[in-house]
């Protein structure tokens, strides 16, 4: 008997707890509704975030009057949503100032309407919760932003260093693509609205970030890969791709129309699937190829969920701001292993062929003038079958350059070089610097 009694006791508290955050809504497709009529309307429960495709509805908010003398805080966590009306017995309440979000501190004697007019997409996210519950999410919120921008900020640090020590651009475009991806995230959090930003700054600079996010992405995609070398024609195509993006931005900024942004959107996700599937395509070749692949796969599929599939009314993993910084965070540790690896093992390598031409170069003087028919073929097919540049390539290695000197001479990375003497390799079908030597003597 006191069992039954302990639940019941228990269950009629946990049904006032949560009867004091109940929140009601009203779809106004046809925008008739105002404060004064809007206590004729029916509300229904709301059961999960207003997700739905872009239309001119206006979204009403119903809080019902509770007998509890406590404040409560109505917050809108989504930062594109930059305004809102608030009302209680027919007045307006006053917006908190300095606040990430659009908030509103209410008290519960009289009901509360919150009216809403999207001007992107219908994505309204609410939280409502008591003044000392909502304060304490706020700190914690900002504690874990605070943590992930100093994360960010180390390894942006950290890049450029490697960069500076090392001369590899895939560092240079690695921090620049993490400011990138920061910055967005910052602008998510709504940090520029806590710092009282203009709404037309933080439309520019969120448009403009998405420009740079997909030129820097692009850029980090092929110094990573090398995919000058095996897909050239890829170069032209992302050209053509950043020039639709960059029309779709100052279309947007112009006519503030949802659907430029939507192309946007698509436009810069397109390109780094397109990179992405590069990846995958050059999958095989090394390991931090690999590791890439995977990596921003999870950016990839946040991102999309976030910025494009929401935008059409949908969602498939419900991404937030929270979940794409531990993404971001995860991608951040991962590739910035990747790219440290990458530059190792291309150091490795670098090392290994320069000990090969100097050692050739010492063995120069004793040749034999013997040259086996396969290679006096590959010699009259020589200037068919290698490039200029491999051609130019050919003639420093015979001449004992190193791997550096070929490139100061040549105006090329050490990488570079590199990967031109491997395909020197392949096409005259030899394995070492040795026949490169008895091919250039008989040539002579």
């Amino acid at each position: 008997m006191h069992k039954k009694l302990l639940y019941i006791i228990l269950f009629l508290w946990c049904g006032a707890i949560f009867s004091q955050t109940e929140i009601y809504y009203f779809k106004d497709s046809d925008n008739v509704f105002s404060i004064e009529t809007i206590e004729n309307a029916e509300f229904s429960l709301l059961n999960k975030t207003i997700l739905e495709r872009h239309s001119n509805t206006t979204y009403w908010f119903k809080i019902p009057a509770s007998k509890i003398n406590v404040k409560y805080i109505f917050r809108i966590p989504y930062d594109r949503i930059h305004t809102a009306n608030a009302f209680q017995n027919g007045k307006k309440i006053k917006k908190l100032k300095n606040q990430r979000y659009v908030s509103y501190k209410i008290s519960r004697d009289d009901d509360v309407y919150i009216q809403v007019k999207p001007t992107l997409h219908c994505y309204i996210p609410i939280d409502l919760n008591t003044e000392e519950k909502s304060i304490l999410k706020e700190k914690n919120q900002l504690l874990l932003n605070s943590f992930y921008y100093g994360f960010a900020f180390l390894v942006i640090v950290y890049n450029l260093f490697y960069f500076f020590l090392f001369k590899d651009d895939a560092f240079l475009y690695y921090s620049l693509l993490l400011m990138s991806i920061t910055f967005g995230l910052f602008i998510m959090d709504g940090m520029l609205n806590f710092l009282n930003i203009p709404d037309f700054i933080d439309d520019f600079l969120m448009t403009l970030n998405y420009v740079i996010l997909g030129y820097v992405s692009s850029k980090f995609a092929n110094s990573y890969l090398f995919l000058d070398m095996f897909y050239p024609k890829l170069k032209k195509f992302s050209y053509s791709v950043g020039v639709c993006i960059i029309i779709s931005a100052i279309l947007y900024l112009v006519f503030k129309n949802y659907y430029y942004l939507l192309v946007l959107n698509i436009l810069v996700f397109s390109l780094l699937v397109i990179y992405w599937c590069s990846a995958v395509l050059l999958f095989k070749r090394n390991i931090y190829t690999k590791i890439l692949v995977f990596a921003y796969v999870i950016f990839l599929i946040s991102g999309i969920d976030f910025f494009v599939l929401k935008f059409l009314g949908v969602s498939v993993i419900d991404t937030n701001s929270t979940n794409i910084k531990v993404g971001a965070f995860l991608e951040m540790i991962i590739l910035s292993i990747a790219v440290l690896y990458r530059m190792k093992t291309l150091k490795e390598d670098n090392h290994f062929m320069r000990n090969e031409i100097i050692s050739y170069s010492i063995e120069i003087k004793n040749l034999s003038e013997e040259i086996s028919e396969e290679k006096q073929n590959a010699l009259e097919k020589l200037e068919t079958i290698l490039s200029v540049r491999e051609d130019e390539i050919f003639q420093l290695i015979v001449e004992g350059k190193s791997n550096k000197e070929i490139g100061n001479q040549l105006n090329i990375s050490v990488n570079t070089v590199k990967f031109h003497i491997k395909n020197i390799y392949e096409k005259l079908n030899i394995k070492s610097r040795k026949e490169v030597l008895e091919i250039a003597k008989s040539q002579y």
